[in-house]
């Protein structure tokens, strides 16, 4: 390896180091609490970098609290949800997948639920759950077409009313309904969102598809 692409790759090793402490920096922020959470001064001296290095490599506080979102989503496994999206028969595609999101929903609980709350007063943290909110519909349109095609919508209801419903069922908030107010399981959780899909959105299954 010639010099120039060694340094390169200790500047690309330094930079992702770097990252990854001010990230640490905002987690820890949000856990101490949401009064002043999330600020650019204190994540730089908590993570040891100056002010304008969170700059350089997030480019706004906006872009700090996408890639805070962004890293839950991946440090919760959210991988593991979309893999259950992708079975091939839509039915157990919903089932598996609510189940899959409990578990990762209850895997960074603490998290997910300072930055929604935090969204509710703070401009930058509603745009990163507003963009990420924005990528969630279409999946949930492309599920409840995939139900209806394959027979296993209720009678009568129609796709756009699916979309609907799974937009609900598969939202952190009613996870977290159950969750913490309830006090379930996260294994009873997913029980209960099932259930409900099952309820709400599914014909009765096949005695030979169970």
């Amino acid at each position: 390896m010639d010099k120039r692409r060694y340094v390169q790759r200790r500047r690309a090793e330094t930079a992702k180091q770097t990252r990854e402490r001010i990230l640490a920096a905002a987690r820890e922020s949000l856990r101490s609490g949401l009064l002043g959470a999330v600020r650019v001064d204190d994540i730089a001296r908590a993570a040891g970098v100056a002010r304008s290095t969170v700059y350089v490599l997030f480019e706004s506080r906006a872009g700090l609290f996408d890639a805070l979102a962004s890293d839950l989503l991946e440090r919760a496994g959210f991988a593991r949800i979309q893999a259950a999206f992708g079975l091939p028969d839509a039915r157990a595609a919903l089932l598996e997948s609510l189940r899959a999101a409990a578990e990762v929903y209850a895997g960074e609980a603490e998290l997910a639920r300072a930055i929604l709350t935090l969204a509710s007063i703070d401009p930058d943290a509603a745009a990163a759950v507003r963009r990420f909110e924005r990528g969630r519909w279409p999946g949930m349109q492309a599920l409840a077409g995939r139900l209806g095609g394959e027979g296993h919508l209720r009678d009568g209801l129609a796709r756009s009313e699916a979309a609907e419903i799974l937009w609900v069922l598969t939202s952190f908030a009613t996870f977290d309904q159950l969750y913490r107010e309830r006090e379930l399981s996260t294994d009873a959780t997913a029980d209960r969102l099932i259930r409900l899909a099952e309820g709400t959105l599914l014909r009765a299954a096949r005695p030979d598809a169970r």
